[in-house]
Parts: C-alpha cells; sequence; structure tokens
C-alpha cells in the first residue's frame, strides 16, 4: 500500500494566498509612492515574499509512504535506514518549532519533518507509519474517529474555566471595546454613519477574534468536552479512551491553548485564554490521574 500527501485547502493553500496577497499589497504601496526610499522598501518586501516562498515550499514537499520506504520531494529513504522515529512532537527550525510534527532520523543523522499543518491526510500518513513501520503490521488499517454526540446532562462533570470578564482576556477584550465607543460618543461630529460603521466593524473584529480564544473544558469519568464562553453552540465531546495524547500549547503572542490528539493522530487545537495557570496545572493533575498522557510546552 502506498499513501500519498494532500496539501491542507485552507491551512496551505488559502494561507500561503493571503501572506502573498499581503506582501503584494505592500510592495504597491511603496512602488506608487513618491517617497524618497520607497521604491527600495517595495522590493525588499517582494525579497521577503520570495524567501517566504521559499521556505513555505521547502518545508511541505510531496509526500509519498509504503512499507519499504519514505519520499520527501525526489530525495528517497528507506525504513531500513532510520534510528528513530517520533511520531507525534513538535517541528524543527526557527519558523517551523512550534508546529506539530513527525520526525524522522536516520542513520545518515538526516531528519525528514512532516508538519501536521501543511497535509489534510497527516493523520493517514502517521497512523501508517504507526501501524506498518514501528508496529511493524503486516496490514493498515485507518479509521477516522468521530466525537461523540450525547447528552451529558446526567454526567458529573469538573469544569475548568476562567471568567469571561473579569480575566486577562475578558478585561482586555471588554476594556478596548468600551473605550473605542465611549471616546467617538464624546464627540457629536463622529456621529455619522462612516465613523460608526468603522467603530462597529473593529468592535465585532475585536470581539470575535478574543471570543475564538476564550475556550474552556469539562472532565467527566469518560468524556472530555470543549466548549466555548460566547460561542455557545459550540460543544466538542471526545471520548477519553480515543485520546492519544493532550498538549498545553502555546505560540508566539497567543494565550496558553490545548491540542487533543486522537488515537488516529488527529488534532485540534483550542485556545483558552481565561484559564490561570491554577487552571491549567489542576485538569492536568485530573488527566493523568485518568491515564492520558499530557504534554506540558507552555505552562
Amino acid at each position: 500500500m502506498e499513501i500519498t500527501s494532500r496539501r491542507h485547502p485552507y491551512k496551505f493553500y488559502f494561507a500561503l494566498l493571503i501572506i502573498n496577497l499581503a506582501f503584494l499589497y505592500f510592495s504597491i504601496f511603496f512602488f506608487i509612492s513618491n517617497e524618497v526610499n520607497a521604491h527600495a522598501l517595495g522590493f525588499i518586501f517582494i525579497g521577503m515574499a520570495a524567501v517566504f516562498n521559499y521556505i513555505f515550499l521547502k518545508k511541505s514537499p510531496k509526500i509519498i509512504v509504503n512499507d519499504k520506504g519514505i519520499q520527501v520531494g525526489k530525495k528517497q529513504y528507506y525504513w531500513n535506514d532510520s534510528l528513530e522515529i517520533e511520531i507525534t512532537g513538535k517541528g524543527m527550525g526557527y519558523i517551523h518549532s512550534d508546529y506539530e510534527a513527525t520526525k524522522i532520523l536516520f542513520k545518515n543523522q538526516e531528519v525528514v519533518c512532516i508538519y501536521d499543518v501543511y497535509y489534510a491526510n497527516s493523520p493517514e500518513i502517521k497512523s501508517f507509519i504507526n501501524q506498518v513501520v514501528i508496529n511493524e503490521s503486516e496490514t493498515f488499517k485507518f479509521e477516522k474517529i468521530r466525537l461523540e454526540k450525547k447528552n451529558l446532562s446526567f454526567e458529573n462533570l469538573k469544569t475548568f474555566k476562567g471568567h469571561p470578564i473579569f480575566s486577562f482576556r475578558g478585561i482586555m477584550m471588554w476594556g478596548l471595546i468600551l473605550f473605542v465607543i465611549f471616546v467617538p460618543s464624546k464627540n457629536p461630529k463622529s456621529l455619522e454613519f462612516v465613523p460608526i460603521l468603522v467603530v462597529s466593524a473593529f468592535c465585532l473584529f475585536w470581539f470575535l477574534l478574543n471570543s475564538w480564544m476564550a475556550h474552556y473544558f469539562q472532565i467527566s469519568n469518560k468524556y472530555f468536552i470543549v466548549k466555548n464562553h460566547y460561542f455557545f453552540w459550540i460543544k466538542k465531546v471526545y471520548l477519553l479512551k480515543d485520546i492519544r495524547e493532550i498538549v498545553y500549547d502555546q505560540q508566539v503572542r497567543q494565550p496558553n491553548a490545548l491540542r487533543i490528539i486522537t488515537k488516529d493522530f488527529d488534532n485540534s487545537r483550542f485556545l483558552a485564554g481565561t484559564l490561570r495557570d491554577k487552571h491549567w496545572l489542576e485538569m492536568m493533575t485530573v488527566l493523568r490521574n485518568k491515564k492520558i498522557k499530557v504534554r506540558n510546552e507552555s505552562i
């Protein structure tokens, strides 16, 4: 059997498009400017775009895995030459050190990294490596784990959450929104359609951005549940027995997050800016008591 990687439509192609449009916008802005040295800045942005695209594409080559080895771009490696395989963990390098990846060390000391974020079928690739290469199974079977949709009203749930308003994230969100609304209201001339539209759009954007960072968690004897303080319709329910690993994750300029890696190697990341360190540490103790592996990379 052979599996070929498929680049993710949103996390790869859409992200690449947006970032290139941003570089293009700034380069055009400087090229049409009459300011001294503005054109030089335009060329700098073009150069930055070229470097970024090179790194982006170099870190996400086409990957083919089978029972003999792995092909990365045009280079072929064989499983017999591998020394160590780390199926989950963080990637390598300054830009990609925060990304989840599978790392394979070979006898010639070369390291292959397969970054989850770039590939739509990374769980299938990881499962193949885990079953066929690590566990030496003669057959490969991939079954995607589905989230539970049961009513948990009668479950004894332990909740880990901060305050949606009086936490640091809540104060930062509502404080800025109230400030932006209050300042224009002091000037009657600003109460026109365009200023009101701009203020409303900013407040909505700021609310949605910070609400996306306001998840909280519940644990019962059988389930792990993800909810959101503001998006009340969000409710993701995992069976504890389906969870392979939980990661306390943090990326630059973002609040702490929880990443759930299921046994099919699918993973989802939930920002939880209202939780304090004591909540995270207490939850880690509860999870480990339930025999769930917790990789703490942020607290």
